[in-house]
């Protein structure tokens, strides 16, 4: 059964990628995966139509630039790993994964800095809850605001190294923490992407993976067509009977299981 469900499930992944790459703004995030016994990676990169999952053996910038090849997005988002930078023309940093590390500096005693950021990022999700409801002016001026804020913060002395740490990752990037406001596409949390990995996360706790490589490349394949299926509102089996209706020629691999 899986073997015949594999080829169209691999067509209908190939359209997701093409619909993916014309998105302009590119979600992305990864978690592992086991495939014969070995540590692999599941990447899932969300687009405005599209969500596509491939698992591969590598955790590093290759991957993206083997989907992507020389098309950047517009925008990018993702947390501050540092294979997942570069691969747009800007690129959102996710404000959850920095508000989990202020949140994690104040519990270590620094009041100084990462108390007063925290409550930027707080100020800043609450901007970006508010976008449909303001106007274009309005939206920049809170980006300005923002700005001048984060300047004022920057010139604090962190205590401890939790702290400094913080601070310093900041400074390098912090042309990359508002993009959000003024661009109403650009969501200000890597959330989708998270969400769209969990139900992998969860068969990989109950099957303990992949004892072929195909399985896996079949398993990626089968939730790019769920995940773009839920996406677009669009009823999941109704998806993935249309798929499977496409039934080609399948050689059977070597190794089953």
């Amino acid at each position: 059964m899986l073997l015949r469900a594999r080829e169209p499930l691999l067509v209908a992944a190939t359209a997701i990628h093409e619909t993916l790459t014309a998105s302009p703004v590119v979600c992305s995030d990864e978690t592992s995966a086991r495939v014969m016994g070995k540590t692999w990676w599941e990447w899932v990169f969300v687009g405005t139509l599209a969500v596509l999952h491939v698992i591969r053996p590598s955790r590093g910038k290759a991957v993206v630039q083997a989907l992507f090849g020389t098309i950047q997005p517009m925008v990018w988002v993702s947390d501050m790993l540092g294979s997942q930078r570069g691969h747009g023309v800007e690129w959102q940093v996710c404000l959850a994964h920095l508000l989990r590390d202020a949140r994690y500096a104040v519990q270590c005693g620094d009041v100084a800095f990462s108390a007063a950021f925290k409550r930027l990022l707080l100020r800043a999700i609450a901007i970006g809850r508010r976008r449909d409801t303001l106007k274009d002016t309005t939206l920049k001026q809170y980006h300005a605001d923002l700005d001048r804020r984060l300047d004022r913060i920057m010139a604090a002395v962190p205590i401890g190294e939790p702290g400094r740490k913080l601070r310093k990752r900041i400074a390098a990037n912090r042309g990359h923490l508002f993009v959000f406001v003024t661009n109403r596409g650009v969501p200000y949390t890597n959330n989708v992407s998270e969400r769209n990995l969990r139900p992998s996360v969860i068969f990989r706790k109950v099957t303990n993976g992949f004892r072929c490589e195909w399985g896996a490349e079949t398993y990626a394949a089968f939730r790019s067509v769920v995940s773009t299926a839920k996406a677009n509102h669009a009823s999941v089996l109704a998806v993935l009977r249309f798929v499977l209706a496409a039934r080609p020629s399948v050689q059977i691999p070597d190794q089953v299981g």
